[in-house]
């Protein structure tokens, strides 16, 4: 009787079990990947294998009038495609993408790529997206996906539209570009959820965003590294505003740059941060961005900060780079909003080289009349420089705004010679400080400066 009641136990057990999708192996042939995927969109094989290595090459819409290579993916129980390190490419003058996730905010749909190339995607149309469209609702999830050589109006190389929640993994987003009036976000366009983990982003192109473009949602970057991208007018490796949030932790931010031939601003040769949102950097690296200064009050070599709530946390600015008359905050420019600088932290060995360079290190300002608040706390300003006929402030220099120095140092910045503090110049006294060294600075730490600091001496 035991063993009777066992069998029926387990013949319900066997009966409700998840039963797994069944994979369908797709030759070396684009007309049977587009016949996998149209039968994917009927639950059909959801999960597609292709020929390790193969190059699959897209001649053609994948219908007259389309915009994709491929059919847009209309699964919302989703759809896998395992590449095996198989290679997806646009072989055509005529342009279209290679990939749609969904059509629409109702019409949706669920992707997950896997060890695969995409190349040379470039859209007709002005919403973008040069590899991958994640339309609104839809998922995209990707781990081992390279986005090469894509040209769209936005995004580059993938864009996520609002609403959107999106994935990538070990990926690689490389040498994509963005023309046309937006020309915004060279690799990555991001409005929904999304996460980039251990993703390297290099070698993108736009006016505004090289690297990524991040105006709205939440964003979270980890164990990335985002480097040798431009920008032509802000936002070397990122730029992100609006009413999202940035975290981006144990990544680095290395050797973008913002460059002439833009629209006359040049700013955030690292980071550009518009209006509003919240953006955080822990245990991460701001390092060799530079920045082409265009125009009065350019800069931001490391981050340029337009009234956003900035907080680094174990987080290094260096070696950030204003070239050009004028420029302000080598490291850090912030104009309005909060700056945190916690937790040792530092910016540190920023150069502004040229006449009139304001802020080695840190510059702030009002904003629409509305001054920044800024909190250095156990964290340093060290060995930053300002070079040229009328530059000032080496290690800092405030224009407007309140400070808080606690357990902080501001040391061995250099500026030109006197009249021009080489540690801090401020228009406001800063008369919060505790426990922090404003010591061997040149020519001076403080004197000159027009307003007090207290306990800085000479």
């Amino acid at each position: 009787m035991s063993s009777l009641v066992t069998l029926a136990l387990t013949g319900v057990a066997a009966a409700s079990a998840a039963v797994p999708a069944h994979a369908v192996a797709v030759p070396c042939n684009t007309a049977a990947l587009i016949a996998a995927i149209n039968n994917a969109n009927l639950n059909v094989d959801t999960v597609i294998d292709l020929e390790p290595y193969c190059l699959y090459e897209v001649t053609a819409p994948y219908t007259a009038g389309a915009d994709d290579g491929l059919p847009p993916i209309t699964n919302t129980n989703g759809v896998t495609i395992n590449g095996h390190h198989a290679t997806i490419k646009r072989v055509s003058t005529a342009p279209f993408r290679l990939f749609e996730v969904g059509t629409s905010a109702t019409v949706l749909g669920r992707l997950t790529l896997n060890d695969l190339t995409v190349m040379n995607g470039q859209p007709a149309g002005p919403v973008g997206g040069g590899a991958v469209l994640v339309n609104r609702n839809s998922t995209f999830a990707g781990t081992n996906v390279a986005f090469q050589g894509g040209t769209a109006n936005i995004g580059g190389g993938i864009r996520f539209l609002p609403g959107t929640t999106g994935t990538l993994t070990d990926s690689r987003i490389t040498d994509n570009r963005t023309t046309g009036g937006a020309s915004t976000a060279g690799g990555v366009y991001s409005e929904g959820q999304v996460s980039l983990v251990k993703t390297r982003i290099t070698g993108n192109r736009a006016r505004v965003g090289g690297g990524i473009g991040h105006p709205s949602g939440t964003l979270a970057i980890t164990g990335s590294t985002i480097n040798h991208n431009t920008a032509f007018d802000a936002g070397g490796g990122i730029s992100t505003d609006g009413s999202g949030a940035l975290h981006v932790t144990r990544t680095a931010v290395t050797d973008n740059r913002v460059t002439t031939g833009g629209l006359g601003t040049g700013t955030g040769g690292g980071v550009h941060i518009g209006f509003g949102g919240s953006q955080a950097f822990r245990n991460s690296t701001i390092e060799g961005n530079t920045v082409a200064v265009q125009a009065a009050d350019d800069g931001g070599g490391g981050i340029f900060s337009f009234g956003g709530a900035l907080t680094l946390d174990f987080t290094k600015v260096r070696g950030n780079k204003l070239i050009g008359e004028a420029g302000h905050g080598a490291g850090i420019s912030a104009l309005g909003g909060t700056v945190n600088i916690l937790n040792s932290s530092d910016v540190s060995g920023n150069l502004a080289a040229g006449r009139y360079s304001l802020g080695g290190g840190l510059y702030t300002a009002g904003l629409l009349a509305t001054a920044p608040a800024v909190t250095v706390k156990k964290s340093s300003i060290d060995r930053n420089k300002v070079s040229g006929t009328g530059s000032r402030g080496a290690g800092i220099y405030n224009a407007a705004g309140t400070y808080q120095l606690t357990d902080a140092s501001v040391r061995f910045n250099v500026a030109p010679d006197a009249p021009a503090p080489g540690g801090i110049w401020t228009s406001t006294a800063i008369t919060s400080v505790t426990n922090t060294r404003i010591t061997g600075n040149t020519p001076t730490n403080c004197r000159f400066s027009p307003a007090p600091v207290t306990s800085c001496v000479g």
